[in-house]
């Protein structure tokens, strides 16, 4: 594994950890919320009411469920990837690697191949023109 690799994994262990840690936060005060609104006996002195903590509960689960999802896929990398398709997942292998392909034959493009400055190639297996911005 060469320098760049370890650089990009690096990074992409840093923005898996801030992701968790902001996914931590939310769900931190969503449970703060809840825990206050209910914990509170009924009918003390400065209890909320139970229209402000039913209230006060619908806004602290969407932040509760938000957040722990956040930090679960950011800890775990689940359900990133489940969503993309083929095409979005096989170019960003395409442009992580550096290499690219033809969408039609897959065939790789070679090193010399001439790319005009809107970036479209012809492929030189199949001949057919794409444009390696939007593969």
């Amino acid at each position: 594994m060469n320098e760049f690799d370890n650089q990009q994994k690096n990074i992409a262990a840093g923005a898996r950890l801030v992701g968790a840690v902001i996914g931590c936060v939310f769900a931190g005060i969503g449970l703060t919320v809840l825990g206050f609104m209910w914990v509170q006996p009924f009918g003390g002195f400065h209890s909320p009411p139970l229209f402000f903590r039913v209230f006060a509960s619908f806004i602290a689960i969407p932040f509760v469920m938000i957040g722990g999802f956040t930090a679960y896929c950011a800890l775990t990398g689940k359900g990133l990837r489940k969503g993309m398709s083929k095409s979005v997942h096989s170019a960003m292998q395409n442009s992580s690697q550096g290499s690219y392909t033809c969408p039609k034959c897959n065939a790789p493009l070679s090193d010399n191949i001439d790319v005009s400055p809107h970036g479209d190639v012809k492929c030189g297996y199949c001949n057919s023109w794409f444009n390696i911005h939007h593969v």
